[in-house]
């Protein structure tokens, strides 16, 4: 599919150049322009960042949002679920859509759900927001950092076998948990796995978030991007 040149590039800014170049690749799939910015080098730095810098991250964040809007970028798609727990993007230089967004519509539409990140950040996250929009509603939170890092290193079939991960959804189902949330963007790399290995319904922020970014490209910015 050819990619659209006539709107400017959306920026997709992630943890790593992993996940911002696999969100880049599918917007382009979609025949939408976009450009990768990564906030650190790897899953390990972006962990350290979180934990032990997150007012440093959170500048670093704004600082490339006014840089981007000031380049003549219309929107950004955060795809990053923990990055989206740990910096504040209500009132950012540009429109962003965010998994904050997509945790806030999904959550309040199912009873239960097991939540599954690359780490305990992006679980605050989730549950910060079932708190605020779906306070009946059930999470079981997992995160699982080595099998983000199993991800980057190239081999994402391997990396999900060897991950705790199909363990962890056998449980979920044993629980009567109603779905499966992929709360991590480099998840959606295995998500064709998990589908293969789980019977319940399963659902991928990074899918959805590409989705949105879409629909908001096509409306004008409208409808589709976080206040």
């Amino acid at each position: 599919m050819s990619v659209d040149t006539g709107t400017p590039a959306v920026a997709v800014i992630a943890g790593t150049s992993y996940d911002s170049g696999l969100g880049a690749d599918l917007l382009r799939a979609k025949g939408l322009a976009a450009v990768p910015y990564a906030m650190a080098g790897s899953p390990d730095e972006q962990d350290s960042l979180q934990y032990q810098d997150p007012d440093g991250l959170a500048a670093a964040f704004h600082g490339c949002l006014a840089e981007l809007r000031a380049g003549g970028t219309e929107l950004a798609m955060l795809f990053c679920n923990s990055l989206s727990a740990v910096v504040d993007h209500d009132d950012a230089a540009l429109p962003v859509v965010s998994p904050v967004t997509v945790y806030s519509e999904l959550l309040p539409s199912l009873r239960s759900s097991l939540v599954v990140t690359g780490n305990a950040q992006a679980v605050l996250g989730v549950e910060r927001t079932a708190w605020r929009t779906a306070p009946g509603h059930r999470m079981l939170g997992v995160s699982d950092p080595a099998l983000v890092r199993g991800i980057e290193a190239g081999d994402p079939e391997a990396a999900f076998a060897a991950s705790h991960l199909p363990t962890t959804l056998r449980l979920a189902e044993r629980l009567g948990i109603e779905a499966v949330v992929l709360a991590c963007t480099h998840f959606t790399a295995v998500l064709p796995y998990v589908v293969a290995t789980c019977d319940l319904p399963v659902i991928d922020v990074g899918t959805r978030l590409v989705e949105r970014t879409t629909r908001a490209v096509t409306n004008g910015l409208s409808g589709d991007v976080a206040a």
